[in-house]
C-alpha cells in the first residue's frame, strides 16, 4: 500500500539518465541524520551535501539547527539572530544542475525567513 503522500524522487527519466538525479525521500533523510543527531544539534557543526539536489538533507539540517537556536536563544532577539546566521552559514551544498542550486538556495532562505 502506498503512503498517503507519495514523495516525488524522480523529475524525469532524462535527468536520471543524464545526471543520475534521484531525490532522497524524507524518511531516509531523517533516518540518516538521526545517525549523526549530535552533529545536527550543534549549531556550528558543518554539513556539506555534494549532490544537494533541491536540498532535502540541507533543509532538514537547517530546521533541526534552528529548533535548537529557538530553544536556547529564543528569548533574546540579538542572540537568536546571531545563532541563526551561524546555523545557516555552516551548511553547504553543491549540485551540477543550476536549477537545483537555485531551488535549494530559495528553499533554505524560505526556512530561515519563516523563523526570524
Amino acid at each position: 500500500m502506498d503512503s498517503p503522500k507519495q514523495e516525488k524522487q524522480v523529475v524525469s527519466k532524462e535527468r536520471v539518465a543524464n545526471h543520475g538525479e534521484v531525490y532522497t525521500a524524507q524518511r531516509e533523510v531523517n533516518a540518516m541524520l538521526d545517525l549523526v543527531k549530535q552533529e545536527t544539534e550543534r549549531i556550528d557543526s558543518r554539513f556539506l551535501e555534494p549532490a544537494c539536489g533541491t536540498g532535502n538533507f540541507l533543509a532538514e539540517v537547517l530546521e533541526r539547527k534552528l529548533r535548537i537556536v529557538e530553544t536556547r536563544y529564543g528569548k533574546s532577539q540579538l542572540e537568536y539572530e546571531r545563532y541563526s546566521v551561524i546555523a545557516v552559514s555552516s551548511i553547504y551544498g553543491i549540485d551540477i544542475l543550476e536549477d537545483n542550486v537555485v531551488k535549494c538556495r530559495d528553499r533554505l532562505f524560505g526556512i530561515l525567513l519563516t523563523t526570524i
